[in-house]
């Protein structure tokens, strides 16, 4: 005689596979936050992005690590609700203004006024304490990101919030989806 299915087997193998699939987004997620920094300075690379960064930043004060770090998660799948997303912004703002703000300020400082050796070899290793201050603060958005889950749309959700003008917003956005599909083999098991 055959055995009729098991209710409880067939919600057994449903939650199974459920399961499967959120340690499967939890992998994903986990390899995304653990390589973000350095797919991010691929994307910086690649043409264009950096003027236009500079751009935004210099006109609409956009935080770039930031921004680059939503662009990635949108390219990738993963997202945030919009709680969860403020507080990111938050922890990342204060991180910005007590570590990156001063060391650029006076990066850019130094730049107008290197005379000798000794100056520029100063100028460079506040430059490369600008750019591990921006490291950390990444590594910050990372580790605070891992458990988040929610809608995508985040680089275009934090342009709203420090309130670019939706064309420009538009066409970086569009622009920084462009270019990440040029390097979205860095980020592990990317989504297409």
């Amino acid at each position: 005689m055959e055995k009729a299915p098991d209710a409880f087997d067939e919600k057994t193998l449903a939650s199974g596979t459920a399961r499967s699939e959120q340690d499967s987004a939890a992998a994903r997620r986990a390899a995304f936050c653990a390589n973000v920094f350095d797919v991010m300075v691929q994307l910086y690379g690649e043409p264009g992005i950096a003027s236009w960064c500079l751009e935004a930043q210099n006109s609409h004060a956009v935080d770039v690590p930031s921004l680059l770090f939503f662009a990635l998660a949108d390219s990738d799948g993963h997202g945030a609700d919009d709680g969860e997303m403020q507080r990111l912004l938050e922890r990342a703002g204060e991180w910005r203004s007590l570590f990156v703000l001063p060391l650029r300020h006076l990066r850019l400082t130094l730049r107008q006024g290197r005379r000798n050796t000794a100056e520029i070899e100063f100028y460079e290793k506040i430059k490369a304490a600008e750019l591990e201050a921006e490291r950390l603060q990444v590594r910050r958005l990372a580790d605070d990101f891992l458990p988040l889950e929610g809608p995508g749309g985040l680089a275009a959700r934090y342009l709203e919030t420090i309130s670019m003008p939706e064309p420009k917003a538009g066409a970086l956005i569009g622009r920084l989806r462009a270019a990440a599909k040029a390097v979205c083999c860095g980020l592990p098991h990317h989504a297409h």
